[in-house]
């Protein structure tokens, strides 16, 4: 049992100090990078600008225990907080207005949006919006009982007062509109609860009421969409520079801390490939995914170097590649 403990220790420290991702660039030698066949304007290859986001609340759906609480803007509210936390966008503006859900399902005009919002939506590049589909309360009472536990004077019987245990459940659906356009860009479900557990003298010690419970469980359905949320707006870093090292190899991204990159993080490399449909002779651009890596210790505000980790077999890196990080929950999430 001991040495389980220590492992889990020692797992806890190799993960939380990024171990493997320290590097000396002064070990490195510069490689030759061949330009990839579909390469970005030299303006996307030196641009750092984030996706600029509208967060609007979560449409409650008419429920009293989700409008009581404010369940809907808990949600929008942590969301919003998670996105700026990893620097994932440029929040242009919280919207505490959820009843505009309906108005973005009809599809209205940029125009009328930005009358109504008060903001101009061609400054932004996304909408963010939803709606929860059920909120619940529920309560139940546990009688008290007598328990037996084994010591080395034998058994001694022990008491469990009577309890109440509550739980809080929110459901529903987040939403990305891009704009200006307004179409349905991606959609995420969730399902999350919360409970707690209270002792009682007898079953009428109930609280029929609990807005902070009910908030708690739309704190962790927000947690529970951040990171599809994230991802989806995960900035892409574009390679411009590779070096090597006895065969490990390294590039630079214009990707740095300004954008949400941490030492230790997992990047997935990607490029943009033709893609022939024999049945329509079309040729078609495809995102490939030709590579996972890390992010080192090397990196600045606007920039990083990767450690390249892994490439699929017959792929190379190339000038204009692009990285993306890649979002997971973390070892104790």
């Amino acid at each position: 049992m001991i040495k389980y403990q220590i492992t889990i220790v020692i797992l806890a420290i190799v993960l939380f100090t990024g171990c493997g991702t320290s590097i000396n660039l002064t070990k490195y030698s510069p490689m030759p990078l061949q330009k990839a066949q579909h390469i970005p304007s030299k303006e996307k290859l030196l641009s750092n600008s984030l996706y600029k986001v509208i967060i609007m609340d979560i449409d409650n759906g008419g429920m009293e225990i989700a409008e009581q609480s404010k369940l809907g803007t808990t949600i929008a509210t942590n969301i919003n907080t998670l996105l700026a936390k990893a620097k994932s966008v440029k929040l242009i503006k919280r919207v505490n207005k959820s009843s505009y859900l309906k108005m973005l399902e009809k599809e209205i005009e940029a125009s009328e949006l930005s009358k109504e919002l008060g903001t101009d939506v061609g400054q932004a590049d996304y909408i963010i919006t939803g709606k929860l589909s059920n909120a619940t309360y529920d309560h139940s009472f546990q009688e008290g009982y007598y328990y037996y536990i084994k010591t080395k004077k034998g058994k001694i019987r022990k008491y469990s007062s009577p309890r109440m245990r509550y739980s809080s459940c929110a459901s529903g659906n987040i939403k990305i509109f891009s704009l200006p356009t307004l179409n349905e860009a991606d959609s995420f479900d969730f399902h999350k609860c919360s409970g707690k557990s209270t002792e009682v003298r007898s079953s009428r010690d109930v609280v029929r009421r609990n807005d902070g419970l009910v908030r708690e469980s739309g704190v962790r359905s927000a947690y529970s969409v951040s990171y599809p949320l994230k991802n989806f707006f995960a900035k892409k870093g574009y390679i411009y520079e590779m070096k090597s090292d006895d065969g490990d190899k390294i590039v630079k991204v214009n990707l740095g801390t300004n954008h949400g990159a941490v030492e230790g993080e997992d990047i997935d490399i990607y490029s943009i490939e033709d893609s022939y449909n024999s049945l329509t002779e079309e040729t078609k651009k495809e995102t490939v995914k030709i590579g996972v890596g890390q992010i080192s210790n090397q990196l600045t505000t606007t920039s990083a170097w990767i450690i390249i980790d892994e490439l699929e077999d017959g792929k190379k890196i190339k000038a204009g590649n692009f990285v993306k990080i890649k979002y997971t929950k973390g070892f104790f999430d």
